[in-house]
């Protein structure tokens, strides 16, 4: 590539030749990146996008992709009506009932000053650079795309167990796995704050009504990484605090080998 500059630069080589050179390097280089993600992906058990994405982007670029396509995806199942689990026996347990309308307000007031900020400001002063109107309408209506993404993935993400893990979830992501043998007590309740000490996994209200106590101290780390700690109990916001309680004593007592779960909506190993 530097070569062909070189000689474009000296008069050696036209302009013509020096694009195609370059087109043929490009088509080269996409061909490489889509051969290493296909193979990737064939070879993946999991998630297969996934595994393409990091296969060709290094860590701290492929996790804000993944995290784009993975709310896109979202807004597809909710389409589908499915939910996204890990496995065909996996236990769901919702949490966005109620959600909506805080969302829906939210994207109303986004629209309106979309549209305002679109026809009131004097783009056209801007002279050669009113094409920005259109990049901040596209980037608005991006934004708001984004944020019923948001509300999808909610919707079509709930929390899991697993044949072994409780797994804690906010949208696309997970927020904590604990192995079904440190689940201690559960107890729901009615919806308020909770105790001090406890990891706290709120709707928007900032409310919870399902408690959670582990056996032993299981780690926990923030979306960023930045922060960690040991959590021994935790407290969340379920859309049926007594039911999502049921699931999970059914789980347990399964796993436990101790009979079949009763409806009483509390467990104490």
């Amino acid at each position: 590539m530097a070569a062909e500059v070189v000689l474009l630069i000296v008069g050696r080589v036209s302009i013509g030749a020096a694009v195609g050179v370059l087109l043929a390097l490009e088509t080269a280089l996409v061909a490489v990146i889509l051969s290493v993600a296909w193979r990737a992906a064939r070879t993946s058990r999991g998630d297969r996008v996934a595994a393409a994405v990091r296969a060709v982007l290094p860590s701290p670029v492929a996790a804000p992709v993944l995290f784009e396509i993975r709310q896109l995806r979202a807004l597809w199942l909710l389409v589908r009506g499915r939910v996204a689990t890990e496995g065909p026996s996996d236990v769901t347990i919702s949490y966005a009932a109620g959600r909506g309308g805080a969302y829906l307000m939210i994207g109303a007031v986004g629209a309106i000053e979309l549209v305002a900020v679109h026809l009131i400001v004097p783009w056209h002063r801007l002279g050669t650079w009113a094409w920005v109107q259109w990049f901040v309408f596209a980037l608005s209506a991006y934004g708001s795309v984004w944020l019923l993404a948001w509300w999808a993935a909610q919707r079509t993400h709930p929390h899991l167990i697993t044949d072994d893990e409780l797994v804690l979830r906010n949208a696309t992501l997970v927020t904590l796995r604990v192995p079904l043998d440190l689940v201690g007590h559960v107890s729901p309740r009615r919806r308020g704050l909770g105790s001090e000490g406890r990891l706290m996994l709120a709707g928007t209200g900032g409310g919870t009504n399902l408690d959670i106590d582990f056996v032993e101290p299981t780690p926990w780390r923030s979306l960023t990484g930045r922060r960690s700690r040991e959590v021994t109990a935790v407290s969340l916001e379920v859309d049926d605090a007594r039911v999502a309680a049921q699931l999970l004593t059914r789980a347990l007592r399964r796993r436990t080998q101790l009979g079949p779960a009763t409806d009483g909506g509390a467990f104490d190993r």
